[in-house]
């Protein structure tokens, strides 16, 4: 890799990445979950790894992808849709029109279709050479891990757009706690997050997947 060709408000972009060398990071550890994926499969694995990197990885990406280079993006763009059973194109229109405030409108495109038949082919192949393991941990941590991904995304707006300021989580998240910070600027890179300053927000000492604690508690059932 050549070295950093120019500085922007703190980070560096080098000849490869587009936005900041720290992306490589993301890329070495989404290579790392399909090498733990292949390895030593589960339920839990599949599940926390699908939810994780939809809202680390996969969406700092479908905001600024990673590369300088659209080929290397649109077939990193294809492992992620095999990686976690999601078609990224698809994926992208859905969160951007969230964004926008928007109804979902989605389109038809050759690489839609691309990403679709990659995932179809990795499913037949499994219901052809393991059938129980497609049927019992595959498809049961993908669908848990979509379910985890439905209820992060719930509870990062319900009763408003909130954010989360806990070290641990925003380390192991990329930053994904700064929430109001995203939506007031989609297209900040994740390692600008702190930058952006917000006048009393809303936060929550929980994750958004853990947020349902605030609601559902003793103090809460007792009323």
């Amino acid at each position: 890799m050549q070295k950093a060709t120019s500085i922007k408000a703190g980070f560096t972009t080098t000849a490869f990445f587009r936005h900041s060398y720290r992306d490589a990071v993301l890329v070495a550890l989404s290579l790392l979950h399909g090498l733990a994926i292949f390895v030593a499969p589960s339920i839990p694995l599949i599940a926390i790894g699908v939810w994780w990197n939809s809202n680390t990885i996969s969406h700092h990406f479908l905001h600024l992808p990673f590369f300088r280079s659209n080929v290397i993006n649109r077939f990193y763009s294809l492992y992620l849709s095999v990686l976690l059973g999601i078609p990224q194109s698809i994926w992208r229109d859905r969160h951007l029109a969230h964004h926008r405030g928007d109804a979902v409108h989605l389109r038809w495109t050759p690489v839609v279709a691309a990403e679709i038949f990659l995932i179809a082919a990795l499913w037949g192949t499994l219901v052809w050479a393991m059938p129980q393991f497609f049927l019992t941990v595959y498809l049961p941590g993908i669908g848990l891990g979509l379910a985890l991904c439905y209820l992060h995304g719930y509870f990062e707006h319900f009763g408003g757009t909130t954010s989360n300021y806990g070290g641990l989580y925003n380390f192991g998240f990329f930053n994904d706690g700064y929430h109001i910070e995203h939506h007031q600027n989609p297209s900040r890179h994740w390692t600008r997050m702190r930058e952006v300053g917000v006048v009393n927000p809303r936060t929550s000492r929980w994750p958004a997947v853990l947020r349902w604690i605030e609601i559902f508690n003793l103090e809460t059932l007792k009323r």
